[in-house]
Parts: C-alpha cells; sequence; structure tokens
C-alpha cells in the first residue's frame, strides 16, 4: 500500500499529468504504458524520454497508478480518479438506487433515535446523530455530484455536432432522464407514495424533540450541539433535494422534448413519402 504523503505530493508535482489521465479514462479505463508515456509529453513537449520515464516510474511507485494484475496495462487508482473528479466536478451520474439506499437507512437510524430518546440512552442517542448526520452529507454530496452530471451530459448534448443523428446526440440524455430523473421525482414526491421527504421529515420531528428534551435535561453541550447541527443537515437536506431535482429537470426535459418533436416529424415525413 502506497504512503499517503508519497501520493499526495506526488499528485502535486505531476497534476497536470493526472488531470489529463482523469479526462481519458471516461474513454479508456487502462492505459498501455507507451500511452501514458505519450501523453506525459503532450503536458510538456520540452521533457525528454528519460524524464517521461521518471514520471511514469513515479506514478506508479506511489500507486496513482496500478499495473493491472495479469497483464501490462494501467489503471488511475479508483481513490486519485474519485478524488480528482471530485475536484474539477467531473462525476459520472450516480445511481439512484445508491441514493435510495441511503435514504432508507435514515429510516433505521431515526428508529434508533427515537428508542435512545425513549429510553434515555444518552450513548445510543450519539451513535444514532452521527449516523444521521453521515448520512444526511451522502446524499448532499451525491445530490450536488448528480447535479453537476447531469449539467454535463446536457452541455455535451447541445454541443455535439448538428450533423450527428438526434438519436445518437440525445442518447444519454435520455438515459439520466429514464434512469435518474423519473425515479428520482418518484422517491422525492410529497405525498404517501414518496420516501424522501416523508423520513427527512420523521428524522426532523425526533431530530427536533430530542433538543427540547436534552435542552431540559441539561446534558453536555457537546451532545446538543451535535444534535442542532443534524436538525440544521435534515432542513438544508430538504431545501436541495427540491432544488437539485428541479434543477435537473430543467435542464434535461426540453431536449427531451426536442427529442420527442424531432422523432414525431421524421415519423409524419417518412408517412407521407410513403403515400407520395
Amino acid at each position: 500500500m502506497a504512503n499517503p504523503r508519497s501520493l499526495v505530493f506526488a499528485l502535486y508535482n505531476h497534476w497536470s499529468v493526472v488531470e489529463w489521465l482523469v479526462q481519458r479514462s471516461r474513454e479508456s479505463p487502462a492505459f498501455e504504458t507507451e500511452q501514458v508515456l505519450v501523453l506525459i509529453g503532450k503536458v510538456d513537449p520540452s521533457t525528454p524520454r528519460d524524464a517521461r520515464d521518471a514520471v511514469l516510474r513515479a506514478l506508479i511507485n506511489t500507486e496513482i497508478l496500478r499495473v493491472l494484475p495479469r497483464d501490462e496495462l494501467l489503471q488511475l487508482n479508483p481513490f486519485v480518479l474519485e478524488f480528482v473528479r471530485g475536484l474539477n466536478r467531473e462525476h459520472e451520474l450516480g445511481l439512484s438506487a445508491v441514493l435510495q439506499a441511503r435514504v432508507q437507512g435514515i429510516r433505521d437510524a431515526t428508529e434508533r433515535l427515537s428508542e435512545a430518546i425513549e429510553g434515555n440512552d444518552l450513548d445510543l442517542l450519539r451513535q444514532s446523530c452521527v449516523q444521521l448526520t453521515e448520512l444526511f452529507r451522502q446524499i448532499a454530496q451525491q445530490l450536488d455530484q448528480d447535479r453537476h452530471a447531469i449539467l454535463e451530459i446536457a452541455e455535451k448534448a447541445k454541443s455535439t455536432e448538428a450533423h450527428v443523428p438526434a438519436e445518437r446526440r440525445y442518447r444519454q440524455v435520455l438515459q439520466a432522464y429514464d434512469d435518474y430523473i423519473e425515479p428520482m421525482a418518484e422517491m422525492m414526491d410529497s405525498g404517501p407514495s414518496g420516501s424522501f421527504y416523508r423520513l427527512l421529515e420523521d428524522a426532523e420531528r425526533q431530530i427536533d424533540y430530542c433538543q427540547e428534551k436534552l435542552a431540559v435535561q441539561g446534558v453536555l453541550i457537546s451532545l446538543r450541539r451535535l444534535v442542532r447541527q443534524s436538525s440544521f443537515q435534515v432542513k438544508e437536506l430538504r431545501r436541495l433535494g427540491r432544488e437539485v431535482l428541479k434543477q435537473c429537470s430543467d435542464t434535461l426535459l426540453p431536449l427531451r422534448e426536442e427529442l420527442r418533436r424531432h422523432n414525431s416529424l421524421s415519423a409524419a415525413v417518412s408517412q407521407l413519402l410513403g403515400q407520395v
């Protein structure tokens, strides 16, 4: 396992190369040695061959690049890949099922929080609040990442050359809408069928009740501060969920409707030509 300090220092020294590798990883999940050397040369054409070899060795020794088993191909360390994409806001669109699982996890944590309040179990109360805080953080992070991924998909579709067939140009848009937006809209429905707001509302009620009870009991300020922070997070998460869903829907829906109009027009033209 690589030394974290060495890995971070190598990232600092070779950031431009790593950024290029992260961008290329969308098209090629693994690289040949010569591909990486050529890429290093593109970043700085004045770099001599022996210096390029030294950069490649540094990337491998610090495990920024890993040699695939039973092969000579190189692959980016998944932690490095996620880290760089996060900083550059170049995330892939997450799975709605992963988000839904995290939302459902709020139910279990809220039940444990309720049990802790009724049993006056401060240790369980602290654990439940920490778990809820972590779930709120993970969900908020995924929503923000998904928002940027949706915007990137839309921008890519809009910037594609006009001669590319509409079906190919908007393929990712349709897939993102069907696989992400529709499940998200169903999950975030404010009615009884939606799980997002209902579970967040339950958690918010329990956290607020917990705040009131702890204030009366006069427990440690650190525990009260933890509960108060959870209360802020759950309120912010409800707002963020509405905002992200609206922005993503407003971004993809016009493109989806444009493709539908195009398909309807093409079908009408084909029918007319057939009649002629």
